[in-house]
């Protein structure tokens, strides 16, 4: 069963009979049924009423490949893109490719991750068509250290991204949080091998809240936040897709020719904790002290006891005063 196909047919939030939808897609009535109950699973609310047929309650804005590579303009040509209905990580499907010709320029999407990944071990909530998900992969023919600010980087081509489509307010928090009104609405995971000293293979992970529901936001372990909540015309998600790409594009290809410089000034002028009181976590330490920006490596400036001191690594949280 095509689960998109099916999908497609409830978009209208209509009612929709067995016997129709099963002559649309010419299938039998138990296909369909068995298709029902698989979109069910992915949590969508499909009602089922006796004499009417199936009825999907949820507002559903599923990504467009044509649209999300319209949005790119140039580079459109000289990418390659998979947009997925489900998988179980889209930077797992690229870094899967680490060291083969064929990650470069490649874009992963999905509508749904079963094992989104997160900073530090933790999944992240992947919840159907009410966010975005979507990896780049990248290789570099430079040194691995002068790709140290590259997450940063990324955050700051995300905040353009969004701001050309006017979603305003975003703040960056070190190392790779993307705040809007003091709660996360997004973040980057950055994954990179290199297997010489003058390259590096490198996958950027993208997940932001486009329209979570309430079941989500009870599930999170941190204050959350979502772009509908923060904008009167939303774009479509495919739009939104296409700006971010278009903006990660136009950052990879400046800092391969060496202006990550641009972006980590950018970064400090976004940078959300800066000058506040704060603790980093690490594995068997805690450091507390004030936040002082970052370097031009990307690296976490505290101030502790009057000295300035510089870490790569770590959870940085707002401490209670």
């Amino acid at each position: 069963m095509d689960r998109i196909k099916l999908l497609s047919c409830l978009l209208d939030n209509e009612y929709h009979s067995g016997n129709g939808l099963s002559a649309r897609l010419g299938v039998s009535r138990t296909v369909i049924w068995k298709g029902i109950k698989q979109l069910r699973g992915y949590g969508l609310d499909i009602e089922a009423r006796h004499g009417k047929g199936y009825r999907l309650h949820d507002e559903i804005d599923l990504l467009d490949r044509t649209e999300i590579l319209g949005e790119l303009g140039q580079p459109a040509g000289s990418c390659s893109m998979d947009v997925l209905f489900d998988t179980e990580s889209t930077n797992q499907c690229l870094t899967d490719l680490f060291g083969q010709p064929e990650l470069h320029k490649r874009i992963v999407l999905a509508e749904y991750q079963h094992g989104g990944k997160g900073r530090r071990g933790r999944n992240w909530m992947s919840p159907f068509a009410r966010g975005l998900y979507l990896s780049l992969g990248w290789r570099f023919d430079m040194a691995p250290a002068s790709l140290n600010a590259l997450s940063l980087a990324s955050g700051v081509a995300v905040a353009r991204a969004l701001a050309e489509v006017g979603i305003s307010g975003l703040s960056l928090k070190w190392p790779n949080d993307l705040i809007l009104a003091d709660k996360k609405v997004g973040g980057i995971l950055l994954e990179a091998r290199s297997e010489t000293a003058a390259s590096c293979d490198v996958v950027i992970g993208i997940g932001i809240n486009i329209r979570l529901d309430e079941e989500t936001r009870t599930g999170l372990d941190q204050p959350a936040t979502d772009l509908a909540g923060h904008c009167h015309s939303l774009p479509s998600r495919s739009r939104l897709a296409g700006r971010i790409i278009a903006g990660l594009f136009s950052m990879l290809e400046r800092v391969a020719s060496g202006s990550m410089g641009e972006y980590v000034a950018q970064w400090k002028s976004l940078d959300y904790l800066s000058g506040r009181q704060a603790e980093l976590h690490m594995p068997g330490q805690v450091v507390r002290g004030h936040v002082r920006g970052v370097d031009d490596n990307g690296l976490l400036l505290l101030e502790t006891c009057g000295n300035i001191e510089k870490f790569s690594s770590g959870e940085l949280r707002v401490r209670a005063v």
